[in-house]
């Protein structure tokens, strides 16, 4: 699309994201939920009766209540495949909020914001379906092809033709190219140079913006038999995790994560289900502890249950927690509350409280408990693989 209204996009997705994810990473594990969310993961919880919220590993509730309305949009153009990518344009455009969420108003020569919500499906669906068109892409899968039309849908479909003659496909390079000539060599500097690239049209960085929110289908990933995660010694797992190098970004972690529907009794004492993000090679462990918890009774708040969260540490602001690599759980925050919370600790008084027979289903699934830390770092909400 035309240049005000990619600028306009990001800088929404940044004034929105930015404040919140700084009060995140002050919180700490407590506010798990919340801070999924942002960085690219998210936790979900049962409504009540046997009701699931299931939705995709990368959007935001606020854009995951869209996903009815634009895959109904996306039949009409035969894109139903595509509607991950949809919704990962509108994490970026606008993360959901407001009326414009594809922020579409200005590809019909209309002024910033005009379009509804509605209004906004339409166009957006269709000139991103252009740009899927125009651009070649086979499948949810081409993420080549799927470049291409992502810098489309930022730039307009010119830029496709102008890749096609410099590199047949989408670089960075040539989106530098296209942008400086459509600039006509005026620079971003500071801050803007970062966040949109170093000439003044558009973002440069569009794809990368766009496809940290996407999940495609080829990143499932093939899960491990409960009972095998147990046998790893405690000094290898990080290693038996990451095989290729611990990640350093939740963009990096995303391919070791996957979402488990586990079973739980509710608040209700109802027998339901929740949907947590932990890593691959956990999932079936993860899955056993949850009806193991189930079949002895206990009573899980999903909303205060949680596992992925990329974020530091709430002991250590420069140390990232293990949270971050989906091998964390912490349970019932609020009845099971850590030495660095205010929250209580009442086995046997609060029906949502860990007791010694819910420690021990975790351990014997080879799981540490964050009780048995120091007085000074006493954690019982927290359930970790790695001990940490």
């Amino acid at each position: 699309m035309v240049e005000r209204l990619r600028k306009k996009g990001a800088v929404i997705a940044i004034v929105i994201i930015v404040p919140i994810m700084l009060l995140v990473s002050i919180v700490g594990s407590v506010t798990s939920q919340i801070s999924a969310v942002l960085v690219g993961g998210e936790e979900e919880g049962s409504i009540g009766g046997d009701s699931t919220i299931t939705v995709s590993l990368n959007i935001s509730p606020d854009v995951e209540r869209y996903r009815e309305l634009v895959l109904a949009e996306a039949k009409k153009h035969g894109m139903e495949a595509y509607i991950n990518l949809f919704l990962a344009v509108i994490m970026q455009e606008s993360g959901g909020q407001g009326g414009d969420i594809f922020q579409a108003s200005e590809s019909l020569g209309l002024p910033p914001n005009t379009l509804d919500t509605a209004g906004s499906i339409e166009q957006g669906v269709k000139y991103l379906s252009g740009m899927i068109t125009k651009a070649g892409v086979t499948s949810p899968e081409d993420l080549e092809h799927i470049r291409l039309a992502l810098q489309g849908y930022n730039f307009g479909g010119g830029y496709i033709d102008y890749a096609m003659k410099n590199g047949g496909k989408w670089t960075q390079e040539n989106t530098f190219g296209y942008a400086k000539e459509k600039s006509g060599g005026v620079r971003n500097t500071g801050s803007r140079a970062e966040q949109l690239g170093p000439c003044h049209y558009g973002d440069q960085y569009y794809t990368d913006h766009v496809l940290r929110y996407y999940q495609r289908g080829d990143q499932e990933e093939e899960s491990v038999a409960a009972g095998e995660a147990a046998k790893v010694a405690l000094e290898g797992r990080l290693d038996w995790l990451f095989p290729d190098g611990v990640p350093s970004s939740p963009n990096e972690m995303q391919k070791y994560l996957t979402q488990i529907t586990v079973p739980i009794i509710n608040k209700n004492g109802k027998a339901a289900t929740m949907i947590l993000t932990v890593h691959k090679k956990l999932a079936e462990e993860i899955k056993k502890v949850f009806e193991d918890m189930k079949r002895a009774g206990f009573k899980i708040k999903p909303e205060e249950t949680a596992g992925y969260n990329w974020r530091t540490m709430a002991s250590n602001s420069s140390k990232v927690s293990h949270h971050s690599y989906g091998c964390v759980v912490d349970v019932n925050w609020t009845s099971n509350g850590a030495s660095y919370t205010s929250w209580g600790y009442h086995p046997g008084e609060d029906e949502y409280s860990v007791t010694k027979k819910i420690v021990n289903i975790w351990k014997r699934h080879g799981f540490y408990w964050g009780g048995d830390w120091s007085t000074a770092y006493f954690d019982p909400m927290h359930f970790t693989y790695t001990n940490h």
